[in-house]
């Protein structure tokens, strides 16, 4: 599997990451190595349990497995006429910056970090970001918009977000924008598998413990996926290194 690697300075520290590797990499000139989506734990690591949808299946197998909840009306919100799903394979960088500035707005309601907009730049570089969004048809409104980084193989959601909370006092309209949201995940799922993807990964689940992202691996555990542990290897070179790993792991 092609892994994907970027290379960035934060506070001083040379960090490399690696995704999707399934040899360990020559570490370039850096302070600290980390590399996601492992399938065996280094020395040091940190367990990442996530949630994968097999697309070598049969589309209806693959929907046949969502809750039934994620079933109702996704096909026919995704059959509108008044909704535009797009799917940004080169995506520039107006696109990332439109990106960014939704995820930071939604990010700042939910006490979150802001999007990384150089790390999207970096896998933009590479050809392996992947914006894909719903807009109303009538009105441009932006209604939902996902950031994934792919290697041809393996997809992988980075970041959602979703305008359902505009109608928050509207339940009818809310409900209507979550069927959106999760026949944005549908049309994702169905590109990719047309591209031969042979993996949609849900992008992580998160501690069990917080009520918050509780109710985010709730969602997504609606779409039947395998859930799959795997971890993230930390390998410091300095000094740095080792007081950059620990940090974050701290934050994971």
């Amino acid at each position: 599997m092609k892994a994907l690697t970027i290379q960035r300075k934060k506070y001083g520290v040379n960090i490399q990451e690696v995704y999707f590797a399934v040899d360990c990499l020559a570490r370039i000139n850096c302070d600290l190595s980390i590399s996601f989506c492992v399938a065996s734990e280094g020395k040091n690591t940190t367990t990442a349990l996530t949630s994968i949808i097999d697309l070598t299946q049969d589309s209806q197998e693959i929907l046949a497995n969502f809750r039934l909840t994620h079933r109702r009306g996704i096909q026919a919100c995704l059959d509108s006429s008044d909704l535009h799903y797009k799917f940004i394979t080169y995506p520039s960088s107006k696109d990332i910056q439109c990106f960014c500035k939704v995820y930071d707005r939604f990010a700042k309601e939910k006490n979150l970090d802001p999007c990384n907009e150089t790390k999207l730049r970096f896998f933009a570089g590479q050809e392996a970001l992947i914006l894909t969004q719903v807009n109303c048809m009538n009105t441009g409104e932006l209604l939902c918009i996902h950031a994934l980084i792919c290697n041809g193989e393996r997809a992988r959601l980075l970041h959602a977000v979703s305008n359902f909370r505009s109608y928050v006092d509207d339940s009818t309209k809310r409900n209507h924008m979550s069927k959106i949201h999760r026949a944005l995940y549908w049309f994702e799922m169905n590109h990719f598998k047309r591209l031969g993807y042979q993996i949609y990964d849900l992008g992580g689940l998160g501690d069990s413990n917080n009520p918050e992202f509780e109710k985010i691996n709730y969602f997504k555990r609606g779409f039947g996926g395998e859930e799959r542990r795997e971890y993230i290897n930390f390998t410091p070179s300095t000094l740095k290194g080792w007081i950059a790993m620990l940090y974050i792991m701290r934050r994971l």
